[in-house]
């Protein structure tokens, strides 16, 4: 489909904040059915489902044959624990998180019990098998205590207890945690992995969810303790939060993370960001979704050279969409926006 072999030395270098041959592409979450289908050029068996509950869209081998044909350079296996979540089925067939049943210290005495590790395990190496000598890396795609705590909770009611209970909080988080370090200790464990991803909302687009010196308290000692295999195993961290990065990214310098999605447009300027924080940290996504589901391909084109003529000088930029590539994003923009990507992202 394009003429770009995927190699993850690209990627890592874009990390890195290093100049690579070309802006390499990325997308996290692929969750639309009909561009993963047109893209491969045919059907796939198993139902695409939203990475927010940790299914993979296909298997392993239609994922690396995917970010091939469009000259990505990683693929991910998804790590979820997020207990607790209400869903509600609506009336075109999608599925809609609503709330969160942990209201109290005696709810969590019924806290989902977490998936099955091993399972998960033999997921990744299927990853690990299917990518060998393809050039596409493998990453282990981690959901973390901080939004895991909000949505077991419910936001408003999350939010109020920050203040009113702290202790259910602080539990809560930790409880998460201790599932999620199992598991980052278990993928770490694997030299072939390329990096490590995490998932964790923490920010609005008016900047952190609850006060910062409140937020330091609960989110940096944890965050660095579910980092500590990272740090060990030498490998690089790239992060995802929605919302407003100006308080959040010199925080992830100091956490020692190597690049930030999706830097959501209208909540950053990306330009700036480049500007202020140029070598610290790669800068990951910025494409608006609704640029491509609505958007013609002149104003897509035009999108995507802006951006690599304003953010691919002197490395660290790679681009992905603002979300997830979802239902309602025509494939052929999708695949134009990838093409572009090519034309313009050329050192």
């Amino acid at each position: 489909m394009v003429d770009r072999q995927s190699d993850i030395r690209r990627l890592l270098a874009a990390f890195r904040c290093e100049v690579p041959d070309c802006v390499p592409i990325l997308e996290y979450w692929v969750t639309s059915q009909g561009v993963y289908e047109y893209v491969l050029g045919r059907p796939v068996q198993s139902e695409v489902i939203d990475a927010a509950e940790g299914e993979s869209a296909g298997t392993p081998e239609d994922d690396v044959e995917f970010a091939r044909r469009i000259g990505m350079d990683a693929v991910g296996a998804n790590f979820a624990y997020r207990p607790n979540n209400l869903f509600r089925d609506a009336t075109d067939g999608t599925r809609h998180y609503i709330g969160g049943e942990i209201k109290t210290l005696d709810d969590l005495k019924h806290l989902d019990e977490p998936p099955d590790l091993k399972s998960q395990l033999v997921r990744l190496e299927q990853y690990l098998e299917a990518a060998e000598g393809t050039g596409v890396g493998v990453y282990p795609c981690m959901t973390s205590f901080f939004d895991s705590t909000a949505l077991a909770m419910g936001m408003e009611h999350f939010l109020l207890s920050c203040y009113t209970q702290r202790e259910l909080i602080e539990q809560l988080m930790d409880i998460i945690l201790e599932v999620q370090l199992e598991a980052m200790e278990a993928v770490c464990q694997y030299d072939e992995i390329a990096f490590v991803f995490i998932n964790d909302d923490v920010a609005y687009q008016s900047g952190l969810m609850i006060n910062p010196d409140m937020f330091d308290e609960l989110f940096m000692p944890r965050m660095r303790q579910l980092m500590a295999p990272i740090y060990d195993a030498g490998k690089l961290c790239t992060f995802h939060s929605d919302g407003d990065m100006c308080e959040f990214i010199p925080r992830l310098i100091d956490l020692g993370i190597s690049a930030i999605q999706p830097v959501e447009p209208g909540a950053n300027d990306i330009y700036q960001l480049k500007q202020q924080w140029q070598g610290q940290i790669c800068l990951v996504g910025n494409i608006d979704t609704t640029l491509l589901a609505y958007g013609t391909h002149q104003q897509i084109e035009e999108d995507v050279r802006q951006h690599m003529e304003g953010l691919a000088e002197g490395g660290g930029y790679v681009l992905s969409s603002r979300s997830s590539i979802f239902d309602g994003i025509p494939p052929e923009s999708y695949v134009w926006m990838v093409e572009c990507a090519h034309k313009y992202g050329q050192y």
